[in-house]
């Protein structure tokens, strides 16, 4: 059985082709965005890119079908860099969009990204600090 475990680990995982365990089953990570700074995020996806590729980036609004696709630049290292290159329009306080990360067909990651005030503790996060229509005691 660890043999057969290795011969998988070495043919699937170094070889970088997606298994079917993790191509079904990746789990949505939320990624944290503050308003008026970089829109700068790291991940690790299933297929580390090459440089030379062209990849495409999703945003869909959750509360509607909005869907963006900002520019964006990357860079490869221990992590996957992203960094929006310009703010959209459409992002608002409180907002949560899912996104997709792809290379031609090829999934590479699949998330959630969360847009907060500057400033914000994401260790102490207060719903009421993010919009002044609400009051908690």
């Amino acid at each position: 059985m660890q043999q057969q475990l290795r011969r998988w680990y070495n043919s699937e995982i170094l070889n970088k082709k997606p298994c079917i365990s993790t191509a079904f089953f990746i789990p949505k990570k939320m990624k944290v965005l503050f308003l008026n700074t970089p829109l700068i995020f790291s991940l690790i996806p299933r297929i580390y890119p090459t440089e030379s590729d062209n990849l495409v980036l999703n945003l869909r609004k959750e509360t509607g079908s909005t869907i963006l696709n900002p520019a964006f630049t990357f860079t490869v290292g221990q992590k996957l860099e992203i960094t929006i290159t310009t703010q959209p329009d459409q992002f608002k306080i409180l907002d949560k969009f899912e996104f997709e990360l792809k290379s031609g067909e090829d999934i590479l990651y699949l998330g959630k990204i969360q847009i907060l005030k500057d400033g914000t503790s994401v260790q102490n996060f207060n719903y009421a600090e993010q919009n002044e229509r609400f009051t908690y005691k």
